[in-house]
């Protein structure tokens, strides 16, 4: 039997895997959350811990949509619901300082059941809210001017995912939730099954999906659909978007958040970075004392091919690392960015900076340059 289930649903459940994978405590709020004029329905939330002192722990509110052509007042009302809900919350910020304590020992899923799984009339902690507005395709460019001038990012996915479209990803997930719940009753994953207090609530929102005519699905009902949805990811059928999905970095490019992906492991780039990390120490002390230069090492990689998406709006710079100087670990690196059009020119286009953390404190610095072939109009 097929369920209902929308593809935007779908799309909000990917990205809060993709932070999951950076780093970020995300998923998707059991409850409304309460502000000062009234509750919200957001869709995934992402805490991100690795604070400087004097700032405030980051709470990253998610907006996404899925493929689709860009439709101005659509667009311009997804950022405006969320630029008012940002100020919204800003207001309920305390009085008195109630900041999230640090993770610790303590496991990260309980940390956000408890920050967000109780009912609560109103937000009690003191944090920094951003938003994000994660889309794949098109995007009306008067609406991305308007999150920028409020402070709200617009990250653009790319639109193949594991080497498929995302519509391909959306039916595949769909036929495989039909065949959680079983004609007896019995939920088939075994993850589930181990969660004996909530097999009832997983059943009854695999019923409530077969269900054409029915209105939005409550904070509970998505919370309990995001379970269900990781423990789909590891299945065989889509263990190759989930691999997908785990090379897929959020990074920045002179602070804007932009898009990853790359072909080896996550350890190889944490290798990477421990070995530029070492050979940097080794040469600042070479550096005369008297002098203020302070070497930046980085992870030379080389664009050799440029494509346009998304009806021009964002560049596909596909890459691969330099043989020269390069640590062992990654010297197969190779992959995509996606960066928006505006945010690279004509030259910072031919030589740019991406940074991509990876721990606490650790992060992997890439140069990007054009192979000497490119035109100057591959980029624009």
């Amino acid at each position: 039997m097929s369920l209902y289930i929308s593809g935007n649903k779908l799309f909000e459940y990917l990205v809060a895997y993709i932070l999951r994978n950076n780093g970020y405590i995300a998923g998707v709020p059991r409850r409304k959350l309460g502000g000062r004029g009234t509750q919200h329905a957001i869709g995934v939330v992402g805490i991100d811990l690795n604070n400087s002192p004097f700032c405030l722990n980051t709470v990253l509110l998610v907006a996404a949509r899925g493929p689709a052509p860009a439709n101005h007042n659509t667009d311009m009302q997804l950022v405006r619901n969320l630029k008012a809900t940002l100020l919204d919350l800003e207001q309920t910020l305390p009085s008195r300082r109630e900041l999230i304590r640090d993770l610790l020992d303590n496991n990260r899923g309980d940390l956000f059941h408890r920050i967000y799984g109780g009912k609560k009339a109103k937000e009690a902690l003191t944090v920094h809210y951003v938003g994000g507005i994660f889309v794949a395709g098109e995007f009306s460019y008067p609406a991305w001017e308007y999150a920028n001038a409020h402070g709200i990012y617009v990250v653009h996915l790319p639109e193949l995912m594991a080497g498929q479209t995302i519509f391909y990803w959306y039916r595949q997930i769909r036929n495989l939730l039909a065949q959680v719940l079983s004609r007896d009753g019995k939920l088939t994953l075994p993850g589930l099954a181990k969660k004996t207090k909530k097999i009832p609530d997983f059943r009854d929102i695999l019923l409530l999906l077969q269900q054409p005519q029915r209105e939005e699905l409550l904070p509970e009902h998505s919370h309990d659909l995001f379970t269900i949805f990781n423990e789909l990811l590891r299945t065989a059928e889509l263990s190759t978007l989930a691999r997908g999905l785990q090379r897929t970095a959020i990074a920045t490019i002179n602070g804007y958040p932009v898009v990853m992906e790359y072909n080896v492991g996550y350890k190889a780039l944490l290798d990477a970075a421990l070995t530029v990390y070492e050979r940097k120490i080794k040469t600042i002390k070479s550096v005369a004392p008297a002098t203020t230069y302070k070497p930046l090492d980085v992870i030379h990689l080389r664009i050799n091919a440029t494509t346009m998406m998304a009806a021009n709006q964002v560049h596909r710079l596909c890459f691969r690392a330099e043989q020269d100087n390069v640590p062992p670990a990654i010297q197969d690196l190779a992959g995509a960015v996606y960066v928006p059009a505006m945010v690279l020119d004509k030259r910072s286009a031919k030589r740019f900076r991406l940074k991509m953390p990876l721990k606490a404190g650790l992060s992997l610095v890439c140069e990007f340059t054009q192979e000497p072939d490119l035109t100057a109009d591959a980029v624009r």
